[in-house]
Formats: structure tokens, sequence, C-alpha cells
């Protein structure tokens, strides 16, 4: 059975998905994250298998199938620190001096 955590992941990359965001900004991210966290287990569940065409959200051996097949952006699964992006050269802004 899937975790809290990694279905709350994975309802986040569906809404991301949805929303057809190739980068969303942390602030954003952020909002819909803690709008998320605020469901409780059996709405994460039933909205994780309404988005998921599953009818049954009790099902949890189904949910948890649907559920491998959900891709989460790189952005997502990586989370965010609140720390400048450095994987890149670093912005005028970002250098020190």
């Amino acid at each position: 059975m899937a975790d809290r955590t990694t279905k709350e992941r994975k309802l986040m990359a569906l809404m991301v998905n949805d929303l057809g965001i190739a980068y969303i900004e942390e602030p954003e991210m952020k909002r819909m994250n803690e709008e998320i966290h605020g469901l409780s287990e059996e709405e994460l569940d039933g909205t994780l298998a309404s988005r998921l065409g599953l009818p049954d959200p009790s099902d949890e051996e189904a949910l948890d199938f649907a559920l491998a097949g959900v891709q989460e952006p790189e952005r997502l699964s990586e989370g965010f620190t609140g720390a400048p992006d450095m994987s890149h050269q670093p912005r005028p802004e970002e250098r020190e001096g």
C-alpha cells in the first residue's frame, strides 16, 4: 500500500500534468501542496481514485497499481528547499560579490 506521502506526490503530479505546466513556481507549488496535505485520508484516496478512473477508492491494490503509472515531473520529485537552483550557471543575482 502506498504511503500518504507517495499519494500526495502523485496527486500533485496529476494536478501539474493536467495544468500542462512545464515549470511551476515554488510559491504556487507550496500552495497546492498545502491544499493536498489538508485532505483527509478518505478525501485523498477518493480524489486519486476519481482522477485515475478507478471505481472504488478503497481498492488499495488497484490504487497502488494506478499510482505506479503516474510519472512525476523531475522538479516535483526533487522537492523544494527554498534554496536557489544551482544546477545551472549562477544568475547575476545568485553570484557573490
